[in-house]
């Protein structure tokens, strides 16, 4: 057993990287776009959507191993630290803000710029939760 949670602690902190890459590619190619050769606007849209999706992998990824080696390393969500709970409430905000975020740059990529303004806002907010998730791991598990 303590092979297969460490190959899914491993493949926890994998799921991390994709969600990192999507969530600081995004918003620098997004930045992109209006500066960019009207040509090249839609292949950094594509771009964008390469980017979700392997975000949308990492985060899945994420969540179905955490609720793994919640309940095979640490036998459910009874008896953690307080930072644990934390992380779990930052993580429900995190994936509301990746829902909403999905919402505003398929408007932004149809050419709503309102939406677009708004998606990198939500973006930066995205990266904040990033951060505050991986503080609070560590602070609970370290």
């Amino acid at each position: 057993m303590d092979l297969l949670n460490d190959l899914l602690f491993w493949l926890h902190f994998m799921a991390l990287a994709l969600g990192g890459v999507a969530a600081f590619g995004i918003p620098l190619t997004a930045a992109r776009i209006p500066s960019a050769d009207p040509v090249a606007r839609p292949a950094l849209g594509q771009v964008i959507q390469v980017f979700s999706k392997v975000g949308s992998v990492g985060s899945g990824t994420l969540i179905l191993t955490g609720l793994i080696l919640t309940f095979s390393k640490y036998n459910g969500f009874g008896g953690h630290s307080f930072w644990f709970y934390v992380k779990l409430v930052l993580v429900a905000a995190l994936i509301a803000v990746i829902v909403v975020n999905k919402r505003l740059g398929a408007r932004a990529l149809s050419g709503d710029h309102q939406a677009a303004l708004m998606a990198r806002k939500m973006s930066m907010v995205s990266i904040g939760l990033l951060a505050a998730v991986v503080a609070s791991a560590v602070l609970a598990f370290g």
